[in-house]
């Protein structure tokens, strides 16, 4: 931190006093960003200045639950930082993008990679954390990419500035305007949903939009088979909400689902498998009751024999077999 930033963050003056979380994680930067914290609490008491509970893999500061700033506010880059925190409590997305940002429904990840000489970085900085701070959906990490290259590899990234929507959704190089980056979010916001968006929602309370939606469209998210294969069991007790319901209003939409949990049932360890077999016998058709009764014999622990013995009876009580 040199003199100048020093005299810039003394001289600042918010329109609140925010408090930002220290991210907790093992990664070899970390102490970097703890020390950063410390030598700005020495300046000012500008910022309050906490550790956060949450673990993570990229340390930082949590501006917002939603908002992640894995970089050091520096250089040309601490001035759209300082606008970021004013804009927390009063965002200003721009005329006509808040209407469209109060209408986005499920949620979504947006990653910028910047680096600190980047003429362009800043910009998009100021841009993108008032979207975020007006919109809960959004899930925002500014990442300075020089500061991580492995994750910066990882993710293809050659420049900066580059944001990213979701899984590589959609990739904008170089300065981008809000209304297109909003815009995107919304004409995404379709069936392409992944597994850790729907994981979101589900942990919201919100197991019945994802039925209703499935349903409207007569089509699987991408990401729900991932829901039920998922290794947290309150993840794939909240989806078996969702399969029950869509069992009984539409059968017929569950013959895809059932083809990928019969492909990964090998893969999974026994608890993960026991709720396969709980799923297949609320979906299955009298196939998939011949291909349980072929494995059960084979299953090495008794809650899977007796698992696959309930799908099987659920099975054949609704054929009437």
């Amino acid at each position: 931190m040199d003199n100048t930033t020093k005299e810039q963050i003394k001289a600042w003056t918010p329109l609140g006093r925010p408090t930002l979380l220290i991210a907790n994680t093992e990664h070899s930067e970390q102490k970097t960003f703890e020390t950063f914290a410390r030598q700005w609490q020495d300046l000012s008491d500008s910022i309050s200045w906490t550790d956060s509970s949450q673990s993570g893999d990229l340390p930082g500061f949590y501006l917002k639950n939603n908002i992640l700033y894995s970089a050091l506010p520096l250089e040309r880059e601490l001035q759209p930082f300082l606008k970021g925190l004013d804009a927390l409590d009063q965002p200003n997305p721009g005329d006509g993008i808040q209407e469209t940002l109060d209408n986005i429904e499920a949620p979504c990840r947006l990653t910028l990679y910047i680096a600190l000489q980047c003429p362009h970085c800043p910009g998009m900085v100021e841009r993108l954390i008032p979207l975020a701070a007006a919109c809960g959906k959004i899930n925002l990490h500014i990442i300075d990419g020089s500061l991580f290259p492995e994750k910066a590899q990882k993710d293809n990234v050659m420049s900066a500035p580059c944001l990213i929507l979701n899984d590589d959704d959609a990739r904008w190089t170089g300065a981008v305007a809000e209304e297109e980056i909003v815009d995107m979010i919304v004409n995404k916001e379709s069936m392409d949903l992944d597994t850790k968006a729907l994981k979101t929602i589900l942990e919201d309370g919100r197991a019945e939009w994802i039925t209703e939606r499935m349903l409207a469209s007569n089509s699987l998210f991408k990401g729900f088979a991932g829901l039920l294969l998922h290794e947290t069991w309150s993840v794939r007790l909240g989806a078996m909400v969702v399969v029950e319901a869509i069992a009984e209003e539409a059968p017929a939409l569950c013959a895809e689902l059932e083809k990928i949990l019969i492909d990964a049932f090998n893969t999974k360890d026994i608890p993960v498998q026991g709720d396969i077999l709980y799923a297949l016998g609320e979906i299955g058709t009298p196939d998939t009751r011949d291909w349980i009764t072929a494995h059960q014999a084979g299953m090495s622990h008794e809650d899977l024999r007796d698992a696959a013995e309930d799908a099987i009876q659920s099975i054949e009580d609704r054929f009437n077999l």
